[in-house]
């Protein structure tokens, strides 16, 4: 790692900005952002590569957070109640779904919990939603 001591707009190419990024080892090249200024400043400590051409990749995933402090520590998945990661991802997307026919006005919001009750379980493949079936709740013949 190194810390950028200086910072020097050279133009655009193709929609990006172009710098002239100068690091506290000596390293020195042109670097790429979709921004300006760029999403790192001067003091930052980075990681980078640089290439034979002289080009520079600074790589985000060091840089400080904007509010100060340091960067959130690496998450393991860890399960709750004991489900399957497959089960988890499947509860989310239930919920997102749950989530999207609220927002479009086809159930209330706070008939998110009973719909996540009455279908989750259908969902994980436990039992059938609910006990009705397409008939009960279609009740309308089909133009098809």
């Amino acid at each position: 790692m190194a810390k950028i001591t200086d910072i020097t707009p050279t133009g655009v190419w193709n929609d990006l900005h172009k710098y002239e990024v100068t690091m506290d080892d000596g390293a020195k090249g042109t670097a790429f952002a979709k921004t300006s200024p760029p999403w790192y400043s001067v003091g930052d400590e980075v990681e980078y590569t640089l290439n034979p051409k002289g080009n520079m990749k600074i790589s985000k995933g060091t840089a400080p957070y904007i509010g100060g402090g340091s960067p959130a520590p690496a998450r393991q998945y860890v399960p709750s109640k004991g489900g399957s990661k497959d089960e988890q991802i499947a509860r989310s997307v239930a919920f997102k779904g749950a989530i999207d026919l609220a927002c479009a006005g086809m159930i209330d919001v706070k008939d998110i919990c009973p719909f996540m009750k009455t279908h989750l379980p259908y969902i994980l493949g436990e039992e059938e939603s609910g006990g009705s079936s397409y008939k009960e709740h279609f009740s309308e013949e089909s133009p098809f």
